[in-house]
């Protein structure tokens, strides 16, 4: 799912459940079991049991719990993500963050605090003898 060129990796709508697109503005909350893909603004908090891409034209103002994001657009708000984060060269993200991995691009901006949570991580499986 990372790319690391700088720009989200291109996949089909059948890979979302919930896609806000480019000419899409939500005032509201956004709750969903499936992967979000937001090309639009979204003003209101967001929680997905999935993965969360925000593409290089998108604006979120509001909190994120995810499993996984990718961030390409404007975040403002503070994540919680049981997994990684990835801000990429042309994204920018405003605000604290909790996660198990962190990634930022060259060019990405990163304005908050930052708590890794490494019991979140999974453990490797012991060697056998």
């Amino acid at each position: 799912m990372f790319k690391s060129e700088g720009t989200t990796k291109k996949t089909s709508s059948e890979t979302y459940d919930v896609i806000i697109g480019k000419s899409s503005k939500i005032d509201g909350n956004i709750a969903s079991d499936g992967s979000i893909r937001i090309e639009g603004v979204i003003n209101g908090d967001i929680e997905s049991k999935g993965n969360i891409i925000i593409g290089p034209d998108a604006t979120v103002n509001g909190s994120i719990k995810c499993k996984h994001i990718e961030i390409s657009g404007k975040v403002i708000g503070n994540i919680i993500c049981n997994s990684h984060l990835k801000v990429y060269a042309q994204g920018s993200l405003k605000g604290n963050i909790e996660v198990s991995s962190f990634d930022i691009e060259e060019g990405g901006i990163f304005d908050g605090n930052c708590k890794i949570d490494v019991k979140a991580k999974p453990k490797p499986e012991p060697k056998k003898a």
